[in-house]
Formats: C-alpha cells, sequence, structure tokens
C-alpha cells in the first residue's frame, strides 16, 4: 500500500529525477570546467568534485521523505491508512521501508550518473580517469548514494513529528545547513564540531577518496547518518503512538 501511494504521486518521480539530474549536471560541470585547468587536475580531483552535487541532492531526497508522510497529513488521509491499519508503528515502518529502498535506488543511481557524468566530460584530457575498480573510488561513489537514503529517512522522521509539509522541510533544511554554519565559527576546533554536521561529514569524509584527517572515516560518517536517522524516526514513532492522527 505505501509503495502505490509512493509512486502514484507526482512530486516522488519529479524530486527523483531532479536528484538525479542535479548529481549528473554538477559532474558534468566540473569535468568541464577541469578540462582547461592548469595545473592538469588528478583523479581524485575530479572525483570528489563530481560528487558535490550531493549538497543539493540530498535536499531533494530529504524532502522527499518528508512528502512521504505529510502528504496524507495535509490531503487528510492518514486517518483512512491508519482505519485500514490500526498499528501505527506498523505503518511508520513500512512507510520507512518503502522510502528507504526507494531513497537509496535514487541515490545510487544520482552518485553513479555524477561519477560517469564527470568522467565523460575530461574523456580525450590528459587528467588521469577514475575507475570504479578502485575499491577507494567505489567507496566514495557507494557510501554517497547510501547517504543520501539516510537523508531521507531523517526526514520520515522529522515528517511524523511536525506533520506538516513546509515546516518540515524548514527544519530538515536548517538542520543540514545552521550546524555547518555554527562549526565554521569554532575556528580551527571547527573539526572536533564539523565531524558530526552532516554537510561537512558528506563533503569532507563521505563524497572524497582522502577524508580530512580529524574528521570520522566514511564508513562511521555514514552510520553516523544512519544513526541520525533512526532516532528521528524513534522519535516520530513515540508522538505517533499517543497524538490523535
Amino acid at each position: 500500500m505505501e509503495w502505490i501511494k509512493l509512486r502514484s504521486v507526482r512530486s516522488t518521480w519529479w524530486l527523483a529525477i531532479a536528484t538525479v539530474v542535479s548529481m549528473a549536471a554538477a559532474g558534468a560541470g566540473v569535468g568541464l570546467g577541469y578540462r582547461s585547468h592548469t595545473p592538469v587536475a588528478t583523479a581524485a580531483q575530479i572525483l570528489d568534485n563530481s560528487l558535490s552535487g550531493a549538497i543539493l541532492a540530498q535536499l531533494l531526497l530529504g524532502a522527499l521523505g518528508v512528502l512521504m508522510v505529510t502528504g496524507e497529513y495535509g490531503t487528510g488521509t492518514i486517518r483512512s491508512t491508519f482505519a485500514a491499519v490500526p498499528r501505527r508503528r506498523t505503518v511508520l515502518a513500512a512507510k520507512v521501508a518503502v522510502c528507504g529502498g526507494a531513497a537509496l535506488t535514487a541515490g545510487l543511481v544520482a552518485s553513479f550518473a555524477g561519477y560517469l557524468a564527470g568522467q565523460l566530460a575530461i574523456r580525450g584530457t590528459a587528467i588521469p580517469a577514475a575507475s570504479l575498480g578502485d575499491p577507494v573510488v567505489r567507496r566514495a561513489v557507494v557510501l554517497t548514494g547510501v547517504y543520501l537514503a539516510a537523508t531521507a529517512l531523517i526526514g520520515v522522521g522529522i515528517g511524523t513529528v511536525v506533520r506538516h509539509s513546509g515546516a518540515a522541510i524548514g527544519i530538515l533544511f536548517a538542520l543540514m545547513f545552521v550546524p555547518t554554519i555554527a562549526a565554521g565559527l569554532f575556528g580551527e576546533s571547527g573539526v572536533a564540531v564539523g565531524r558530526f554536521v552532516p554537510v561537512l561529514m558528506l563533503l569532507n569524509s563521505v563524497a572524497v577518496t582522502s577524508p580530512i584527517p580529524g574528521l570520522f572515516t566514511a564508513w562511521i560518517s555514514v552510520l553516523l547518518m544512519c544513526g541520525y536517522a533512526a532516532v528521528a524516526i524513534l522519535c516520530g514513532g513515540v508522538l505517533l503512538r499517543h497524538r490523535d492522527a
């Protein structure tokens, strides 16, 4: 039922397509920009910058996660859902499973699109290619997709807590970027704070071949994002059980 609802809403497809397009456009733009760059860019530079479209993509998939829940509250159909399935946590679990699967698919496709667009854009130049056969390259591409999926699940949790599309998306955006700005105010000690901040984890640990010293490794950063998603969903589940529809 949740899968039918998700795929029957046009916003789902628009957000998924926009996610892939934004990543591919960023990758192509980076590749084209580096074609005439002096000195010649390295394969690592191209890859790291090709995945920078994830900054926008995370917001798009986060909004998808929010709308997975708040869309029903906006139309009032959530009452029909709870009437059909009185166990509200089961409903939330179904939304998490469906949204997580869809977001993971979209995130991985988008991440690979960013990688491929960047590589195609530098073809025919002296810039070395980044091969997916390299475990470091493959890790950056795959974990970027997983990171995007985790952002969507954070959106599901926030949407369940707030129950209003505009407010929930606004909170999601603030949680992504306000801590990033705050971390910059700490100067050199900001690294200790920044390793817990989503956007900084993405740009300096997950979507890169060489994480900045002092930050968590890519795997730990992704697990931390999954932990954030679990906390958001847990809070939403507690409130969902004790509030009226």
